[in-house]
């Protein structure tokens, strides 16, 4: 008889109750299982929803040719394996992490917004005047920021929104880089995607974790590791990400690199009220620093930089793109930041004609000889 862990040497996991035997299994030189499963197989179709849900393919009114992203973009890449047709790479969960993004309870509605952002510090930049919103695009360096607590995780990511936390239905989309160490088992920056339908209570999940995004590509993989990442004075590595909403089907697709690469999409019938556009963009850095430990943890965000430094020290979100009412991409005029904890983490609008109006972000965090040993910031 197989033991549980043959069974997981030959490829074969079980979660949620379901089993699946991948196709292919591919080992990234970073330690990953990659599992190559029929699309088919993703847990989104789990999804009292997305029981009967019929696959788009393809984003409407995008030429459907062979597309890739740089050579080598993630770590498994490096293998030179590819995941066969029809099938989707599938970033294998060995130590089973909360899905959301912090462990939870259900609570009375007026402790859901205390409780979604307890912990919480953000550097952002957001729209002034909203309207109805159909798409972002922006262009962001890749950085390793030092996070020394397995309970908190540093990110840069853009967001689209819809709803409040005061109603209790805050619907988001949201895709970046992120580094945490209780999810990934490491420190690498790796491509994440996340989203709710009620403001962070019951629902949304990371990536393919929980029923709900739909992937498509067979050569990304949600949850792997990048291959590069920025050096402080020197190369600057980043990403382009694109989220929009289809005209045809009503989804919001997520898109990666300058050829702009469909990666999958969240089906417009998992939300409320984020189904028919949305009314909120946000682009920046996020950390969660909770100093559970209290040995006054490190909990950098971005290159670990104040937004002052600038361009080859700060972290960065560049080219800022918009799609309002007529649904085209448009660069964004203007735009307003916010940090919420300025003596731990900055931003700072700049503008130049490689980047158009853009921003700087990030910072050290909390320093050791700041902080009362034990404290921990809300």
């Amino acid at each position: 008889m197989e033991s549980l862990t043959m069974l997981l040497i030959m490829g074969h996991f079980i979660q949620l109750g379901v089993s699946v035997i991948p196709v292919s299994t591919i080992y990234s030189p970073d330690g990953d299982l990659i599992d190559c499963i029929y699309r088919t197989d993703q847990r989104a179709f789990d999804h009292p929803l997305l029981r009967n849900h019929i696959i788009q393919e393809y984003p409407t009114n995008m030429p459907q040719i062979e597309k890739s992203v740089q050579e080598n973009w993630q770590i498994w890449h490096d293998t030179g394996e590819k995941c066969p047709a029809e099938t989707i790479p599938m970033r294998r969960e060995l130590n089973p992490v909360s899905h959301q993004k912090q462990h939870v309870h259900v609570p009375k509605e007026y402790e859901v917004a205390n409780r979604a952002t307890s912990g919480h510090k953000y550097a952002i930049a957001y729209m002034i005047n909203r309207t109805n919103v159909y798409g972002t695009r922006a262009t962001f360096n890749v950085w390793t920021p030092k996070v020394e607590s397995a309970y908190d995780f540093s990110l840069a990511q853009i967001w689209l929104a819809s709803g409040s936390y005061e109603t209790a239905d805050l619907n988001t989309v949201e895709a970046g880089w992120q580094v945490s160490r209780s999810r990934y088992n490491d420190s690498q920056a790796r491509l994440f995607t996340y989203w709710t339908a009620d403001g962070y209570n019951k629902t949304g999940c990371y990536g393919l974790d929980l029923p709900g995004f739909v992937q498509t590509s067979s050569t990304i993989a949600i949850g792997a590791a990048i291959g590069r990442t920025s050096t402080y004075g020197g190369t600057q590595f980043d990403m382009t990400l694109q989220i929009w909403k289809d005209l045809f089907s009503g989804h919001w697709w997520l898109a990666l690199g300058p050829n702009l690469v469909p990666i999958g999409y969240w089906p417009a019938v998992i939300f409320t009220t984020l189904s028919d556009y949305a009314t909120a963009v946000e682009w920046g850095g996020e950390v969660l620093y909770r100093n559970l430990s209290s040995v006054n943890t490190v909990a950098q965000m971005g290159s670990g930089e104040y937004a002052d430094k600038g361009y080859g020290k700060a972290a960065y979100f560049c080219n800022l793109k918009v799609a309002e009412n007529n649904h085209t991409l448009l660069p964004v005029q203007d735009f307003g930041v916010q940090a919420d904890y300025p003596e731990y983490y900055t931003v700072k609008k700049s503008s130049n004609r490689n980047c158009g109006n853009h921003f700087y972000f990030g910072g050290p965090g909390p320093q050791r000889s700041e902080a009362v040993r034990g404290t921990t910031l809300n």
